[in-house]
């Protein structure tokens, strides 16, 4: 398929009509948006990823789970089957993947789930590391190409060529033990075949003498290219081993191939005539941020060199720090190794491309800082006007139908193998091999396989009756750079043959280095495009002949996968980003998981999907299990909303097997462990209703920005802001990420701004710094764009990407966008648009104002997000600090009275507010992580409008004693009566002091009749609380506080006099589970994944209060 018409296929399948579509959440009027967002409807709610884990299944287990998540307002589960982690057999019957009793099981939760309309999704594969499962034919396993050299000296025949290495592994003969059960042997498929005249350089290559920091290193066989043994060579006291290869007479060297471990710094150096040793490269041979699965083998190229010794000296990297979360036990710091193994190491005389296994696709993203590829000489690279093609040529058996020319001739026989990734973790009855990504038939052949499972499981209901929905997760499936079409995929894609740069694919520099290096970015990107329209344009279409929806988080917050993030994700429905609670990663802050929920919005805004969803509030728990808490999740939930998602998916409900163990089964350290199970699970509706109501409004209109940010063609996102927070649009002003294809095809210019078909609709096209090269097509887009009336803010590229995007083409054509001379602060024109030196420039010019300017105290923590409906502005802003803050806001809407949303309890109430500067100015007190939305929906004429005034006052203090009371079982504690509140920690019963559940206080508090007065409310506030606090007066139900401010509205459950006040408390199993750590200790809980040791800290618990009745009243308003 051609690249348009992949694009034309893509576009049709995001349109296909479904149950969820854009027509389903269709825009609803002033009134009815406020109905909804006090009873926000279910596609608002946010989904549970429900994990059924090892065979621990039961159908009790199940229903109870389901019937759970019903009464606390769970909108769906993505039901994720999995296996490992070392979790022992829980049950008496397990109930393996696909057995009958586990399709039984899932028939009867679907049947549970859609009778209270709950959406239910299903993984892509057992295990959520991709697509594949042990029905995957080995044909059909991801590929990896590898080669075999033959050096064929005069016209002689017959010619055998050496057989490529048949390794199931990484690279080559790098062979690794698959998990996946079908595998019975490697399997080969075989490629092409080239030859050429052998480089000059390498027809002199003589062999070199090698010697060790250790005599004793057993180098030999380093020099016969074997793998699976290497040499092992003593670290120095600095941390270094080197290993000299010497010359009978001086040799002339271009690169080195090292196969080692990744966490080393090697250096290349060469003795001079006169002793001294010169560098000739030093590169640290660590994994890219964020690949999982580094090469094992890299090329290190270095300016053609004569010279007699060489030395290649390692020295050992830092390592980085534990990843946070882990369990105490794994947490230690490994010591220090003292000794490191090469596995391989070539001397190579001619050039070679610098890293060229990184940049052919062996690793998912290349070192953004790699050295490039020297200049080579003449006499070291092939010429691709001699590269001749022989497929045709090759018989079964390996010999070569071929009589070369007079000459030294090198042959190149590539083929393929598999690289042997299983899908996981799963059962290992369930475990085989990940599909080929790369083929459009096999996916297709995997997902209806697959599906077919879940069609007989679900007594035929895929789609909106049953099962309605599929999920990939952030891949974990590794590499692939091979499939049988990909040359023909190159050529139409390309349009060139590639059969003339083919040494390249072996490191061979071919005309040129920088040739070869447009080659290879040519290759990647035919890689990226066919993993985009085989397998996740696939996947989507056959979840919408079903009936179905398709969420991806594609790559997820790392370049796991050779893939433009963004372009991934627009292949689905719902484009999904994973966020956790905190960074399970050794790099600094949460960056680059900022851009991946950027992305995945920035592809539903772009693409024109209603809905971006998030795996949310992920974490690492390994130190601190079920210690997390609603008001802890909120502000980090407060991020994700304001990054664009409007779709919360809550990492993870474990599927509790065990009615009675508490708190039970967990995705070993992984969480937020949300289940039934959880002290407060039953009081999480307010939790989830928040979520929900907040979502429901992100879910109206369209998303506002005033930027289009166009990142480039080269990498994706995660890569670019994996440690850093993308400054570049000054604070006030959104953006929206573009990406190549969107730029390609689906940008244009209306009025003098960039749109999208999706409506959306941008003042400003921008591109970073970093986007120094560009290809040809994308340059003549931007300045089609420009022409038409767009404003441009890019820098002048200095080159181009790919074959056909040569130097001299992209320089003329920049010329023509950005002219000889500096652009100055008025910018240049060209044809109806303008281009600016700077995004500031750009905007003051254009006279762009911020969409909202926030204002606190000097060190505040803001976020805003603004949609935009037919009949309302909408923006959602947070305040991120643990503490009030006074905030100054001016919006750019006028003619609309401001209202506050607050989604908590669901009030809506008007805002003060001054008419200035084109925009709308108000104060907002915000509390403590407090979110709120500022709606503008009524038409107004005033300039001015000052709101009730709010009169706040201590009607009483609500003191001891307090008759507390615990929950039933788990070791609790008998009644007590307290004087003054203090938490329970303090307490010197250890029943108390390590309980976990709810507990009680009651007290009574008089009222006199002169506080309760008509016109005002009176609220009980409740100080402090850990962690949550459902209230009731007088047997009235005052509802539940669960974040701060912790108070609740009591107003009309008073009487005055003495009334009756109850206060039930939940606090987090952390103190019981430490308490179970004990010395002498009978544990009472059961959780498997508790790493807690007795003396890890515990949490405060209980309610500290002060209490305190306290009173509002409202003035009158008061307009100009």
């Amino acid at each position: 398929m051609t690249r348009r018409g992949a694009l034309a296929c893509a576009s049709a399948l995001a349109m296909s009509a479904l149950s969820w579509s854009p027509q389903a959440l269709a825009e609803p009027d002033a009134q009815s948006l406020a109905a909804g967002f006090v009873r926000p409807p279910q596609a608002a709610k946010p989904r549970l990823w429900w994990h059924w884990m090892n065979g621990n299944v039961t159908p009790e287990g199940a229903r109870l789970d389901l019937e759970w998540m019903q009464r606390v307002g769970v909108g769906g589960v993505h039901l994720f089957s999995g296996g490992g982690f070392g979790e022992p057999k829980l049950v008496d019957k397990p109930l393996p993947f696909m057995s009958p009793g586990w399709r039984e099981v899932f028939r009867q939760s679907m049947q549970t789930a859609r009778e209270s309309d709950m959406e239910v999704g299903i993984a892509a594969s057992p295990g959520w590391s991709q697509t594949g499962g042990v029905f995957v034919p080995p044909a059909d396993g991801m590929k990896k190409y590898v080669w075999s050299e033959t050096r064929i000296v005069g016209a002689k025949t017959p010619i055998t060529l050496v057989a490529p290495p048949l390794a199931i592994g990484p690279f080559q003969g790098v062979a690794e033990k698959s998990a996946a059960k079908q595998l019975a042997g490697p399997l080969y498929g075989e490629g092409f075949v080239v030859a050429f005249p052998t480089p000059v350089l390498e027809t002199k290559a003589p062999a070199p003498q090698l010697s060790a920091n250790d005599p004793g290193a057993e180098l030999a066989k380093l020099v016969a290219g074997a793998t699976a043994a290497g040499a092992r060579l003593p670290l120095a006291a600095d941390g270094s081993a080197w290993v000299e290869a010497s010359f009978a007479a001086p040799a002339r060297l271009s690169a080195i191939a090292l196969l080692t471990p990744t966490g080393v710094s090697v250096e290349v150096l060469a003795q001079d005539p006169d002793g001294a040793w010169r560098s000739l490269t030093r590169q640290d041979l660590v994994a890219p941020s964020g690949v999982e699965h580094p090469a094992p083998q890299q090329t290190l190229s270095f300016p053609t060199t004569q010279a007699q010794r060489f030395r290649i000296v390692l020295r050992l990297l830092s390592p980085p720090p534990p990843l946070p979360g882990l369990p105490p036990s794994m947490a230690k710091a490994a010591p220090p190794p003292k000794a490191v193994t090469i596995n391989g190491l070539e001397f190579l005389a001619g050039a070679r491309v610098n890293r060229f296994e990184a940049k052919a696709g062996f690793q998912t993203s290349i070192e953004a800082d790699a050295a490039a590829t020297p200049a080579s000489l003449a006499d070291g690279v092939v010429a691709a006007g001699q590269v001749i093609d022989l497929t045709g040529k090759l018989s079964a058996d390996g010999r070569l139908d071929w009589t070369p020319p007079k000459g030294d001739w090198t042959v190149l026989r590539f083929g393929w193998t598999l690289t042997g990734h299983a899908n996981g973790p799963a059962e290992p009855d369930a475990t085989g091999l990940e599909v080929d990504k790369l083929d459009p038939a096999a996916v297709g052949r995997y997902a209806q396989t697959y599906l077919d499972l879940y069609k007989d499981a679900s007594g035929d209901k895929l789609g909106a009756d049953g099962v309605g929905s599929l999920i990939t997760d952030s891949w974990e499936a590794g590499f692939q750079n091979w499939t049988p079409a990909l040359l023909d995929e190159f050529k139409s894609r390309r349009g060139y043959d590639p059969m003339p740069f083919a040494p390249v694919l072996a490191g061979r520099v071919v005309d040129s280095a920088e040739a070869s290096e447009r080659f290879l970015w040519d290759y990647r990107l035919t890689l990226k495009e066919l993993v985009a329209d085989a397998h996740f344009s696939v996947l989507a279409k056959a979840a919408h002949e079903r009936g179905m929806a398709y969420y991806t988080e594609a790559s997820g917050d790392n370049p796991r996968v050779l893939g433009d993030g963004m372009t991934l994700k627009a292949r689905s429905d719902i484009p999904t980003a994973e966020f956790w609670y905190r960074n399970f990663a050794s790099g600094p802050g949460q960056f680059s998981l900022k851009a991946d929920l950027q992305e995945a919005a920035s592809a539903a805004h772009v693409y024109g999907k209603p809905l971006a969803a998030a795996e949310s509030l992920t974490v690492a728990a390994g130190s601190d299990p079920w210690s997390f808490s609603p008001a802890m999740l909120k502000p980090v939930a407060d991020q994700i909303f304001a990054l664009g998602i409007n779709r919360i998916l809550l990492h993870e409900s474990r599927q509790q097997p065990l009615v009675d163990a508490k708190p039970g089964l967990t995705l070993a350290i992984f969480g937020q462990y949300f289940n039934r199970n959880e002290t407060w699970a039953e009081d999480a509706a307010p939790w989830l209703t928040y979520l929900a109501r907040t979502s429901y409004l992100l879910q109206q209109g369209r998303y506002v920005a005033d930027v289009a940010y166009f990142y480039g063609e080269d990498r994706t996102l995660t890569e670019l802001f994996r440690t850093r927070a993308n400054t570049d649009v000054p604070s006030g002003y959104a953006y929206d990420y573009v990406n190549r294809e969107a730029l390609l095809t689906l940008l244009s210019v209306k009025d003098g701004r960039v749109v999208t078909p999706s409506g959306m609709s941008y003042r400003i096209l921008f591109a970073p710094p970093q986007v120094t090269r560009m290809t040809l097509p994308a340059l003549q887009k931007i300045r089609d764009l420009v022409a038409a009336g767009a404003v441009l803010v890019a820098p002048r590229p200095v080159g181009g990407l790919g074959q056909a995007s040569a130097d001299d083409k992209i320089a003329a054509l920049a010329e023509e966008v950005w002219g000889r001379d500096p652009i100055g602060p008025a910018g240049r024109a060209l044809g109806a648009g303008k281009v600016y030196a700077s995004l500031d420039q750009a905007l003051a010019a254009e006279k762009v104002t911020p969409d909202q300017r926030l204002t606190g105290s000097p060190d505040a923590q803001l976020l805003s997000l603004h949609r935009r409906t037919s009949e309302a502005d909408i923006y959602f802003v947070s305040n991120q600090k643990d503490r009030p803050e006074d905030v100054r806001g001016l919006f750019r809407v006028e003619g609309k009275a401001p209202e506050i949303w607050r989604a908590t309890n669901a009030t809506i109430e008007p805002a003060s507010f001054t008419a200035r500067d084109g925009g709308t100015e108000i104060a907002l007190r915000l509390e403590p992580h407090e979110a709120v939305f500022v709606v503008f929906r009524k038409p107004t004429a005033l300039k001015r409008f000052t709101a009730p005034a709010k009169a706040t006052k201590t009607l009483t203090a609500v003191g001891g004693p307090w008759r507390l009371s615990f929950g039933p079982g788990l070791a609790a504690p008998p009644p007590t009566t307290l004087d003054q509140l203090t938490s329970w920690t303090q307490a010197s019963d250890p029943a108390m002091k390590y309980y976990s559940g709810s507990a009680t206080y009651q007290t009574r508090v008089n009222v006199p009749r002169a506080a309760l007065r008509r016109g005002q409310r009176v609220y009980l506030d409740l100080g402090q609380v850990r962690e949550l606090a459902s209230v009731s007066v007088n047997g009235k139900d005052a509802g539940l506080a669960w974040n701060a401010p912790y108070k609740v509205d009591v107003t009309g459950m008073l009487r005055p006099g003495r009334n009756e006040v109850s206060i039930r408390v939940v606090n987090l199993w952390r103190n019981r589970l430490i308490g179970d750590k004990q010395p002498g200790v009978k544990p009472v809980t059961v959780a498997p994944m508790a790493f807690y040791g007795p003396a890890s800290p515990l949490f405060d618990s209980g309610l500290l209060g002060p209490v305190t009745l306290v009173s509002e009243e409202a003035a009158p308003p008061s307009r100009p």
